[in-house]
């Protein structure tokens, strides 16, 4: 699945955010706009995005080191998965860039203050979860183990974005427009302290994949590349969940 955090900061006076919004006449009126011409602010998206590949998060070679140590289970899966660290058109972390408070923090928002938020995505965790049936009974709800956040890599790369995104935001004209940082707040500095926050803010993208690989037998696959499910006659899983990953 991909993890996703969010680093928020409070804008100074005089900014048009999606706070706005929380007025029902001012959202009634981007709804008129809206339906009437496709235009303001319900016609927008993140304007920012980038895609950072593993080599821009690791400078030195750290965290590199630490992946050839994960104790991965031997799968070509996961061969791949290492190379990617090698190849710079891989993207391992996504950045945006919004006018809303985001909330994952740890803060409430304060009425009528205007926010920005920068969004981290992992793209590409070490973190692999599983799936496995609960009862005979098949409508029973299986057994889910997303298991996020089980290594230090994963860690080690949002720690390197949000120091990433605390150079952008103190580098002018962006910092100019900046009153505070709200999270994860000026008193989160080391790497440790990162660590902890992300621990207790880290969400979902709701992107969960792969828990019916496709995949031959042997290597741990579910289905063949037809979709069948091994060990069957005709039964098929038609869906995302053959994917292993997304590129």
């Amino acid at each position: 699945d991909h993890i996703t955090l969010g680093f928020t900061v409070k804008l100074t006076p005089g900014h048009e955010t999606f706070a706005k919004l929380d007025d029902s006449d001012y959202a009634k009126l981007q709804e008129e706009l809206f339906k009437a011409s496709g235009n303001g602010m319900l016609s927008g998206l993140p304007p920012v995005f980038a895609f950072l590949p593993f080599q821009d998060l690791d400078k030195d070679g750290t965290i590199a080191s630490l992946v050839q140590d994960l104790p991965l289970p031997a799968s070509p899966v996961y061969d791949i998965h290492k190379k990617w660290t090698k190849n710079d058109k891989v993207s391992f972390l996504e950045l945006s860039a919004l006018g809303r408070f985001f909330p994952g923090t740890l803060k409430a928002p304060e009425p009528g203050a205007d926010y920005m938020t920068s969004t981290l995505i992992l793209m590409h965790p070490f973190s692999y979860g599983t799936v496995h049936i609960s009862s005979s009974e098949p409508t029973a709800a299986p057994m889910i183990d997303h298991d996020y956040l089980n290594n230090d890599v994963d860690i080690k790369i949002l720690v390197e974005g949000y120091k990433l995104l605390r150079k952008i935001y103190s580098t002018s004209p962006l910092k100019d427009q900046i009153e505070s940082e709200v999270s994860p707040g000026l008193g989160i500095q080391t790497d440790e302290e990162l660590g902890d926050y992300i621990k207790k803010t880290m969400g979902t993208t709701y992107h969960p994949i792969g828990t019916a690989s496709m995949l031959p037998h042997k290597d741990g696959g579910v289905v063949d590349s037809r979709l069948k499910v091994y060990g069957t006659r005709n039964l098929r899983v038609v869906s995302d969940s053959p994917f292993l990953t997304f590129y």
